[in-house]
């Protein structure tokens, strides 16, 4: 990665995002596995207790992962392919909802989620800058690659963060 994305290469909604992914985002992402791994610390009943009334489980985080990690991924290899067909967006409330996260097995969410991100560290190793800078519509805004690549480490750094102050296991 030789450069951040400019902020003309993204949607504003995704500014904390790009500012919390590091200037290596490969090597971030790669990185934030262990920490995925950390989630195998908790017990299934804390995993599927949610640390205040309305908010997400720990097992409903790690699934929201999941499909943002597919949905990203999806998008990164479509549009660095020459693909720019517009892709619509995807409500994450309702993906959470119909989920039924916390009737699966702790173990099986971390193993998923683990997968998911080993893939997209070797789809973005892949990416030539050429195909860095195409870009696409996607929830109706136009988006690079390279945002992709820069965005999906640092959504996972919220939640991380915020699992670190929820759960003992994260510190």
């Amino acid at each position: 990665m030789t450069r951040r994305p400019a902020s003309s290469e993204y949607n504003a909604y995704y500014e904390g995002y790009v500012s919390r992914a590091a200037d290596d985002p490969i090597a971030q992402m790669d990185q934030q596995i262990a920490a995925f791994e950390l989630a195998r610390g908790v017990s299934e009943d804390e995993a599927s207790t949610p640390p205040a009334p309305g908010e997400w489980t720990l097992k409903e985080v790690l699934v929201h992962l999941c499909d943002f990690e597919r949905m990203f991924s999806y998008r990164a290899l479509r549009f660095s392919r020459g693909d720019a067909t517009p892709i619509e967006a995807f409500e994450q409330d309702a993906y959470v909802a119909a989920s039924e996260a916390n009737r699966r097995p702790l173990s099986e969410i971390v193993d998923e989620l683990v997968s998911l991100r080993r893939a997209t560290v070797l789809l973005s190793r892949s990416l030539s800058e050429e195909m860095l800078d195409r870009a696409g519509q996607a929830g109706g805004n136009p988006v690079t690659v390279r945002a992709l690549v820069f965005i999906t480490p640092g959504h996972s750094e919220g939640h991380l963060a915020d699992l670190r102050r929820d759960h003992p296991a994260f510190r």
